[in-house]
């Protein structure tokens, strides 16, 4: 069920409005987002074989799924920062069967399938 917030976060340009994509987010709320743990990378083998390699840049794969936010700015700044983002993302993560984004995206999917 968490894994389904990752295909809206992540909406191909060509496909969906790049309005709901992930680099929108992080230009929107000034925050550099990182999505990490297990599912976070398309090819499953590839992700196995970097957890069984046990390097330092793929211990997040022990992890479940998340979302990690960094944002470089004076504290205060950068609290508001964090705030607007965590706010922002909530969209996508929390599940809710009629959210305006997954709509949206749905009814794009319809007019470009020629429905």
């Amino acid at each position: 069920m968490v894994e389904k917030f990752l295909p809206k976060l992540l909406a191909e340009k060509d496909l969906l409005d790049p309005l709901n994509s992930l680099k929108r987010l992080q230009e929107e709320t000034l925050t550099k987002m990182f999505i990490l743990g297990k599912g976070s990378v398309r090819d499953k083998a590839q992700e196995e074989e970097c957890r069984k390699g046990g390097e330092a840049k793929c211990f997040h794969f022990k992890d479940d799924l998340h979302v990690l936010f960094n944002v470089f700015a004076p504290p205060a700044e950068a609290y508001a920062c964090m705030g607007h983002a965590l706010e922002k993302i909530k969209k996508f993560i929390v599940p809710d069967c009629n959210d305006e984004i997954g709509q949206a995206q749905l009814q794009e999917l319809t007019y470009l399938n020629g429905g």
